[in-house]
């Protein structure tokens, strides 16, 4: 039944244009391995699916942020190269090993710990190295030093890799230089592995680090600018791939003083039609895009009344009907696109995306062919 939706509420997933944008940062960076970031359920758009569409079309390794996520792609059929950017509790390592799921090291103690938990298959390890993000990763050369020491010294492990996240890559700042030089001294200070990478999507759309041969595409895979510093500044063909639709389910007449949704927050000064939609915070629509205009038909609506859990209001000034398609998110890139958001919730686009629920619906469409899965009806 997971191909059934029984509320017009939908999220419109084009993978076709997901690849147009592997293919694109893949040309790009030519003679580098392109690491397609799937974590965060594929930055909520659904992981398995764009997995098995990029891997069909010859991606060759993925990352997420938790083993868990990991162990969801091998058990779906997943079976290119995964890794796990987030720290693993070492007692999980055998798990890892034995699936193939490659591990970070973001300290010397976890190494410790996890050298005397490890035994039987050989564990894919990738270092973290902290260039000034200050979140997880080795900071310290000598304790890099050691780390690579350790890892080489132990025929449970493979070296397979080292890495670093920058913190303003998305942003005109020297601080991404200096970080990139701190993470080359460190990696020339012992042997190196298979996969050297530093360059997430708005370092990879802004810089060409030779040094490193693989770039790690989160954000922009599906689409998206980093920044609007980045978008303004370095334009590429990307495109968008997410769509969030809905339909009308009910309209009324409300006359001027009558109060909309929670609170009163909204009084009509006018007599105007109110049409109501079937979306909610609950789907990922936050209270505070009260005032955002959707489209209706060919018209514009502002949301109106506090956004409540599972429905939403609109003011239109022109008939409504019943069925009336809404756009709430565009894949395009107008006044209801996801950056446009982004702006009104004073958040970021990457969050927008992550927070749609996942009573949504998703409607993969590639190559003329639509595929719905719906999560609750599995």
């Amino acid at each position: 039944m997971n191909n059934q939706f029984y509320r017009p509420s939908i999220v419109k997933v084009d993978l076709d244009a997901i690849l147009h944008n592997y293919r694109l940062f893949s040309d790009m960076h030519k003679g580098k391995t392109t690491i397609a970031v799937i974590k965060a359920n594929g930055y909520g758009l659904g992981a398995v699916p764009i997995a098995k569409h990029l891997g069909a079309h010859g991606a060759k390794f993925f990352a997420v942020a938790t083993l868990d996520e990991a162990f969801e792609l091998r058990q779906s059929g997943i079976e290119e190269k995964i890794l796990v950017l987030g720290v693993v509790k070492p007692e999980f390592i055998k798990q890892a090993s034995e699936s193939n799921i490659s591990l970070t090291v973001p300290s010397l103690d976890w190494l410790k710990e996890a050298s005397a938990l490890a035994t039987g298959s050989k564990v894919n390890l990738h270092v973290k190295l902290d260039t000034g993000m200050n979140r997880i990763g080795i900071h310290d050369i000598h304790e890099y030093k050691e780390v690579v020491r350790m890892i080489l010294a132990n025929d449970t492990f493979n070296f397979e890799g080292v890495f670093t996240h920058f913190s303003v890559a998305d942003a005109e700042d020297d601080h991404t230089d200096d970080a990139y030089l701190d993470f080359e001294t460190k990696v020339n200070s012992s042997p190196k592995p298979e996969y050297i990478h530093c360059q997430n999507s708005a370092a990879s759309i802004r810089f060409d680090k030779s040094f490193c041969n693989a770039i790690r595409l989160g954000i922009s895979l599906y689409g998206y600018y980093p920044s609007p510093f980045v978008k303004s500044q370095y334009p590429l063909d990307l495109k968008p791939s997410m769509q969030l639709t809905s339909e009308v389910c009910h309209v009324k007449t409300i006359q001027n003083g009558d109060a909309v949704s929670y609170g009163r927050t909204y009084v009509a000064k006018d007599t105007h039609f109110v049409s109501t939609v079937p979306l909610g915070y609950a789907d990922g629509i936050p209270r505070k895009l009260q005032g955002y205009k959707v489209t209706v038909g060919n018209q514009t609506a502002e949301i109106i009344g506090r956004v409540c859990m599972d429905q939403l209001m609109l003011k239109t000034d022109a008939p409504v009907q019943m069925g009336d398609r809404v756009i709430i998110i565009d894949n395009k890139d107008n006044d209801q696109s996801i950056d446009v958001v982004a702006d009104h919730l004073e958040t970021i686009n990457y969050e927008v995306l992550t927070s749609l629920g996942r009573r949504l619906p998703r409607e993969y469409h590639q190559n003329n062919d639509i595929t719905i899965k719906n999560d609750l009806l599995q």
